[in-house]
């Protein structure tokens, strides 16, 4: 009841800001105001990723399949080492936990918020994700992480890696040194093994898939055939590169203009 009153106000706020003029408006509070508006958006994505057995569910799965598309690369004898490459956040570490707070504080992502959670190393396995790594291993092949956290994350990373149990080193350890984009991480290991499945959250864990909306959806439709043969996908329905596809300038606005933005990227039946 005490969410419900409090989105209740947020919603009453940003009404009465938005008809008064705006000349006498107080932009900190405006922001402020969509700033919980937009982290509130996200209760019903968090609670279903933190709470549902279908979430669960769907996170065993991806590492089931996965495991038998390693079985199946295994037969054919390749030449090269067998690899699987998997992104570490909410693929193989939950870190739900951090979106669960800003909405309880009504903020959002911030770089000292991630810095906090980070240096905490409390981030969770995730549901098999530990069963399937050994898995790999104990038939003959190796998990390469690679992950867009910074170089200067690597010893909070690999301590909470290990802390969970999983088998991983610095060998194994892929950071961002650089660009966002995966692919240059990728091919490098592509040079020495052969990777029979790719594991993330994100489509950019698999492709470099473009930034519009569109593009993304026309790429991923050409790959439709090696979704869940090659490409195991993790749902995360609360933050991902889906996001910034919105609109171009969606990270160059302000809380207030993403709001906007989300709500005008909806397209209704009656339309």
């Amino acid at each position: 009841m005490k969410s419900f009153r409090k989105l209740l106000c947020i919603y009453i706020i940003v009404i009465f800001t938005g008809i008064i003029h705006a000349g006498s408006a107080d932009t900190d509070t405006v922001q402020m105001t969509y700033e919980s508006l937009q982290s509130q958006q996200t209760v019903l994505g968090t609670v279903w990723m933190q709470t549902s057995a279908e979430y669960r569910a769907s996170v065993y799965q991806v590492f089931n399949f996965a495991k038998s598309r390693f079985i199946e690369e295994k037969s054919k004898n390749y030449e090269k080492k067998l690899a699987v490459i998997v992104d570490i956040d909410e693929t193989v570490l939950d870190n739900i936990y951090t979106q669960a707070e800003y909405i309880k504080e009504g903020k959002n992502f911030s770089p000292k918020a991630w810095d906090e959670w980070r240096k905490a190393e409390k981030a969770a396995a995730m549901p098999g994700a530990v069963d399937f790594v050994n898995f790999i291993y104990e038939n003959g092949g190796e998990v390469f992480y690679i992950t867009n956290r910074k170089e200067a994350e690597r010893k909070n990373t690999l301590d909470n890696l290990l802390k969970e149990k999983f088998k991983a080193d610095n060998k194994h350890l892929i950071m961002k040194t650089g660009e966002s984009s995966k692919e240059s991480r990728r091919n490098q290991i592509e040079k020495d093994y052969h990777v029979a499945a790719y594991l993330g959250d994100d489509i950019n864990d698999f492709i470099d898939a473009g930034a519009t909306a569109e593009e993304r959806r026309r790429k991923v439709d050409e790959l439709s055939k090696e979704f869940g043969k090659k490409y195991f996908i993790i749902p995360n329905p609360v933050y991902g590169s889906f996001e910034a596809a919105i609109n171009s300038d969606y990270y160059k606005t302000d809380y207030r203009g993403r709001t906007q933005m989300r709500e005008s990227s909806l397209k209704g039946w009656k339309e």
